[in-house]
């Protein structure tokens, strides 16, 4: 997995993903999706469908690949130094949504380097969009650690824009330099996105030409543990 990398303000990596894969994870959870809980409550979104996917991501085929992308995308932040910090390791009982965030933990580029690090998931749901719904500009996670999208299933949008540069529906936007301007990424299917979590992004609202079709995409945020002692 090396991916394309992107510079927008922050590092940005885009991976494919296998369709076997994407298939597989769309299977589970449909499956699965009447009795997973919501993770709306903790989201930014204007989506009513947000799904709490981690109860079910580690048995699905895509797991490994993600985070073999996941570990691409730490050595990309190393090579470019974009982060003095590379992230923090925090306690799944000391997050408090709106809040400020407890530091248990720094890791350095250093650190990294001489001695490695874990990856830690702490949340993990589907979006299924429907048309006129949209995520707002947002960060993740108390802009601490990364973030991903991965999507897996596309409608097909009505492009009813009079000026072609105005079309951005359905799109994922990350915004540049503190704000001066927007990169916009075109959902595909199997697109694989890793970002920091306090890189500010949108997704838009949208059309589509059969009623009630789905914009589905899978997101989770990820910090680095430090490396267990060894006995």
């Amino acid at each position: 997995m090396t991916g394309k990398l992107i510079i927008a303000g922050k590092i940005i990596k885009k991976y494919k993903i296998p369709k076997n894969n994407i298939d597989d994870l769309n299977k589970k959870y449909e499956g699965a999706k009447n009795h997973l809980m919501s993770y709306g409550p903790r989201l930014a979104g204007r989506i009513d469908s947000e799904l709490d996917l981690l109860p079910i991501i580690q048995n699905t085929t895509i797991f490994n690949k993600l985070c073999d992308c996941l570990h691409n995308y730490i050595k990309a932040e190393l090579k470019y130094g974009c982060s003095p910090v590379l992230n923090v390791f925090i306690k799944e009982e000391d997050i408090s949504i709106g809040g400020k965030v407890p530091i248990t933990t720094v890791i350095t580029k250093d650190a990294i380097k001489e001695k490695g690090y874990n990856l830690n998931i702490i949340g993990c749901w589907v979006n299924d969009m429907m048309e006129g719904e949209y995520n707002p500009p947002h960060t993740h996670h108390n802009n601490t650690g990364y973030s991903v999208v991965l999507f897996l299933k596309i409608p097909k949008f009505i492009n009813d824009a009079k000026d072609p540069h105005k079309f951005k529906d359905g799109m994922l936007g990350f915004f540049s330099r503190e704000g001066e301007e927007l990169i916009w990424a075109q959902p595909k299917v199997g697109d694989f996105y890793v970002f920091r979590a306090d890189h500010v992004h949108c997704v838009m609202p949208f059309k589509t030409k059969k009623p009630n079709e789905v914009r589905r995409s899978m997101s989770f945020n990820f910090v680095l543990e430090p490396p267990k002692n060894k006995s």
